[in-house]
């Protein structure tokens, strides 16, 4: 059987099973949609009347839906401690929203403040009748690359996230295997070992590609020193990278992230490209009046998520040699409050690590209100696709899965003598139980015409996509979900400051704009690592050739 020697993985965002292959007409008797069974209902929002799941769903939405903690809790019909998940509250969950019903609540001695800063501010007028919007689902033909790599690949039809909450835990899951306690984001620097550093130990390599305001960058033992840095690359060299069959063990592909500039109803913004690849709906918003008569021949973020999966795939298909020793996994960090039939399951184990004195001390000051929780139930079902030619074409694995089983696979693949991290990723079920076969298939689908037609630009120096800060000033507010990688974004300068490496005067730029010079200054740094040589001196990283910063 052919060894493997490279993990990709590539986690998109907030989108659930059911919401983005429901409808797949997948011939497995095993997959697990829409297609059979029911029926898949949720009560109402005023008379309780079932609302029916069913395709139709566009890329985009009014309103984005809540995927805080308490908001999950509620869409699997968790209300009250030693029920069962029932997962029929995502349309009562998803009016309120629109019905402005489901702020954010704040516990501590600051949260009198807090709540009175989040408070100000023009409040946007109530949006009624949508919560049926929620139990769309995606037409097949609507993602045309993530349905043929399901029928063509494996399909995990029980990979649930981590934590019934929001992106960050989700993400910290597939580095750590914990989420440090935290159910909802709290925008902070995390000190838990992850499976990069264990990698490391075991003698493996790895890399992180990504663009603009990466939340890995949470973890900040991952970039505190330039032998570390120079593991850090831009998504655009991934592709040189797979076409010179210079890959390490690991690469995780973090999409970006950074909000589309255009107005809601779609309209371009001169001289402001859209670049996001991540299918978060809140990237994904237009107007409530504009929702209807959408159509989608328009550009998206969620159509460029499917250019950014093509594009990766299609670099691997390329080489065939190289492909032949990888795995790809394409999932998404959670469900983004979108309909999914499956109650996740309730006797996980927990991660078993306990929050730093820092960190309490932190949230004795201020943190988001949310009830107690014990990390035994899983969040929804996300999409996981394993790709390799080592895989059967239509394989389904009906294993229970969570972000766990990334540092689990990664542990038993390439250091199966290194201690799990936590208890949850010794618990963990690897996904390689897809990869079957002795010699790589080569009846491969050909996804071409799905790529992206240029690899996505970084912001250049001083500006937003072509886009001078003055003029950026005048963008409407940043949503609520990039809110996070901006604060995450100025704790990166402010440690690179600390070290002397980046000048300090961006406080007064537009968020967006200063999130994209801190990234900027980041590249700077990685490059000017690899450039020194230090690149592989931790753990025998394939060495980089030297050439300007950031390629």
């Amino acid at each position: 059987m052919t060894a493997l020697e490279h993990v990709i993985v590539l986690a998109l965002e907030n989108r659930s099973f059911d919401h983005m292959l429901g409808y797949l007409e997948h011939p497995g008797p095993g997959f697990d949609g829409l297609r059979v069974g029911g029926p898949f209902t949720n009560p109402g929002w005023d008379n309780g009347h079932p609302v029916a799941a069913s395709p139709g769903a566009k890329p985009v939405l009014p309103v984005d839906p809540d995927h805080s903690h308490d908001a999950v809790m509620e869409q699997l019909g968790l209300g009250a401690p030693g029920q069962a998940p029932t997962n029929s509250g995502f349309v009562t969950s998803y009016e309120r929203k629109g019905r402005g019903l489901a702020q954010p609540q704040f516990e501590g001695l600051l949260a009198p403040l807090i709540t009175w800063w989040n408070s100000r501010g023009t409040k946007s007028p109530p949006i009624t009748g949508r919560g049926p919007l929620v139990m769309l689902c995606q037409d097949p033909a609507n993602v045309p690359v993530l349905s043929t790599l399901a029928l063509h690949f494996g399909v995990c039809t029980r990979w649930f996230c981590s934590v019934p909450g929001e992106t960050w835990p989700n993400r910290n899951f597939l580095h750590a295997a914990t989420s440090d306690g935290e159910t909802d984001i709290d925008p902070r620097f995390y000190s838990n070992p992850t499976i990069f550093e264990l990698l490391e130990r075991a003698g493996r390599s790895w890399r992180i590609y990504y663009d603009d305001t990466p939340q890995v960058w949470a973890f900040k033992n991952l970039w505190d020193s330039d032998e570390r840095r120079a593991n850090w690359f831009r998504f655009t060299d991934l592709l040189g990278h797979l076409e010179r069959s210079d890959l390490p063990t690991y690469s995780f592909i973090e999409p970006n992230h950074r909000p589309p500039v255009h107005t809601l109803d779609h309209e371009p913004i001169a001289g402001a490209p859209d670049v996001s690849d991540s299918q978060h709906p809140g990237n994904n918003l237009v107007a409530n009046d504009a929702y209807d008569t959408f159509t989608s021949d328009k550009p998206t973020d969620f159509g460029r998520a499917e250019q950014l999966i093509a594009t990766v795939y299609e670099a691997l298909r390329a080489n065939p040699a190289l492909f032949a020793k990888t795995l790809l996994l394409v999932t998404y960090d959670e469900h983004g409050g979108l309909y999914d039939h499956v109650p996740p399951p309730t006797d996980a184990v927990p991660p078993g690590d306990l929050k730093s004195t820092a960190t309490s001390l932190m949230h004795l000051l201020y943190r988001r209100k949310s009830q107690s929780f014990d990390f035994k139930t899983l969040g929804p079902r996300v999409p996981a696709i394993v790709i390799s030619p080592l895989v059967e074409a239509g394989a389904i694995c009906a294993d229970v899965f969570d972000h766990a089983s990334v540092p689990a696979t990664l542990r038993q693949l390439f250091a199966p003598d290194q201690a799990p991290l936590t208890p949850r990723d010794a618990a963990a079920r690897p996904f390689t139980t897809l990869v079957t076969r002795s010699e790589p298939r080569l009846d491969l689908p050909d996804l071409s015409a799905h790529t992206m037609a240029a690899p996505a630009p970084g912001p250049a120096s001083g500006t937003l996509g072509g886009m001078a800060p003055s003029a950026a000033a005048n963008l409407a507010a940043v949503p609520d979900h990039f809110k996070d990688l901006v604060s995450l974004a100025d704790m990166v300068r402010g440690q690179l400051q600390h070290e002397g490496l980046v000048e300090p005067k961006v406080s007064a730029l537009p968020p967006l704009v200063r999130a994209a010079r801190t990234t900027e200054a980041f590249d700077l740094k990685a490059g000017a690592a690899r450039a020194a040589g230090v690149a592989g001196k931790l753990a025998g990283t394939p060495e980089a050739p030297p050439g300007p910063p950031g390629a």
